[in-house]
């Protein structure tokens, strides 16, 4: 489904040369659920940007499905980013003034996707994360682990094959954290393909596979 081929990513700051990420090579298959392990710094979250299109690399070619990143246009990874990729953040990134199934909905609003449409797929993303009840409150009225589940549903909501989790239960206690956890092995036992970066080896051996990463190297 996606694959780096010995990619760079170098920052210059003054007169250093910051490799953040260091030739890495790595393949994801289609509905694989894989685990990135790093200590703050390491590079996984520059590695989480280019495989969500959010960022791209100095060298090297990353494959999405099969073809190269650098043959897409900006209007081409604006699509992929809205329909074929979910991101789940550490931070939530919900809109504090609207509501949860308003904060669900938004992706498919910027699609340009209809309204009986929006309004069965919104339904079907929080009643996947076990929150279509809560769907009327605001963000400020739910607690950590639910407005995690909504952040999910957000990111499920276009049906993405891939599915990104930059942290995603670090804002968490550790009981939560693990509920989430199950939430995304049973996305991706429906199917969907899931990598998830965290710093918890606890977190990641909930994961089918670990990758290590240090130094901007993939190590183990």
């Amino acid at each position: 489904m996606l694959q780096l081929v010995d990619v760079y990513k170098i920052y210059h700051v003054g007169d250093e040369e910051v490799r953040a990420l260091d030739g890495v090579s790595l393949a994801v298959g289609a509905g694989e659920f894989l685990g990135i392990v790093g200590p703050s710094g390491s590079g996984k979250s520059t590695l989480m940007h280019i495989l969500g299109c959010l960022d791209t690399a100095d060298f090297g070619t990353y494959y999405l499905d099969g073809r190269p990143v650098e043959f897409y246009s900006e209007s081409q990874l604006a699509t992929v980013r809205n329909e074929q990729i979910g991101f789940v953040f550490q931070s939530f990134n919900l809109i504090g003034h609207m509501t949860i199934a308003e904060n669900v909905e938004l992706p498919l609003l910027y699609r340009g996707t209809k309204a009986s449409e929006r309004r069965e797929l919104v339904h079907e993303a929080l009643s996947q994360v076990g929150l279509w009840e809560r769907r009327s409150h605001r963000p400020n009225s739910v607690s950590g682990g639910q407005l995690q589940r909504a952040a999910i549903a957000r990111a499920i909501v276009t049906r993405p094959s891939l599915l990104l989790g930059d942290e995603p239960t670090g804002n968490l206690d550790s009981r939560t954290g693990h509920e989430i956890m199950e939430l995304f092995c049973e996305l991706n036992a429906r199917g969907r393909t899931i990598v998830l970066i965290t710093h918890d080896q606890s977190i990641a051996k909930r994961t089918n596979r670990v990758v290590h990463i240090r130094d901007g190297k993939v190590v183990a």
